[in-house]
């Protein structure tokens, strides 16, 4: 093993679980109303591609603090089904679909490696070429998702503002902010496939 491929497994590892992570968070993009504010009816809403959370009539802080903590959220209904607009379900789609490009380059380098099969350069070249795919499939995710800010439900709970790659009301939230940084440090794990192909002997090409 090289100071390299243990640079790859783990960067590669921890980011594919942040962007999983991401991918569940129901925290996108959320409203928060003003909590000194004594209009009572307004609710609390967050929503990501998967999941979403959706709380009336909080108005104390200890209140909201109660309801971040994802205690009022679930799935969107039949989950893949009920995802309320059709740009979410394509960037859903391509979302999960880059990460299995993730778990697949991985599991391709380690137990390729791990069983002798074919450990060399090529095994790091064809994992550099999955994660590049899939790094321009979450990109592309990320932008199609502020399509659906233009759907009726956003508009139902960010006001009739919002629209496409306009939120209204809503504000970017922690999931949306974890999926852009992930995806924008994955950048280099091809590259460093990409050097293990190309930089190491056959017999030493080997990962942890």
């Amino acid at each position: 093993m090289s100071a390299i491929s243990v640079l790859w497994t783990v960067l590669s590892l921890v980011l594919l679980f942040t962007c999983t992570l991401a991918l569940f968070s129901p925290f996108w993009h959320e409203h928060l109303p003003d909590p000194l504010s004594t209009n009572n009816s307004e609710s609390f809403t967050a929503f990501g591609l998967l999941r979403f959370c959706f709380q009336e009539q909080f108005v104390t802080l200890q209140e909201i603090d109660a309801w971040r903590s994802s205690k009022y959220c679930s799935f969107y209904e039949n989950i893949f089904s009920g995802i309320p607009s059709i740009y979410w379900k394509g960037a859903a789609s391509t979302y999960a679909l880059a990460l299995v490009l993730l778990l697949g380059a991985l599991f391709l380098a380690h137990v390729a490696c791990c069983q002798r099969f074919i450990c060399g350069k090529s095994v790091f070249a064809i994992a550099g070429v999955m994660q590049s795919i899939a790094v321009a499939l979450l990109v592309v995710s990320l932008l199609v998702y502020p399509f659906g800010f233009k759907s009726t439900y956003v508009q139902q709970h960010c006001g009739s503002s919002s629209g496409f790659f306009t939120s209204g009301a809503c504000d970017i939230a922690w999931g949306y902010v974890l999926a852009i940084v992930s995806t924008a440090l994955l950048f280099f794990c091809p590259m460093i496939a990409y050097h293990l192909s190309v930089a190491r002997p056959r017999s030493k090409a080997t990962v942890v």
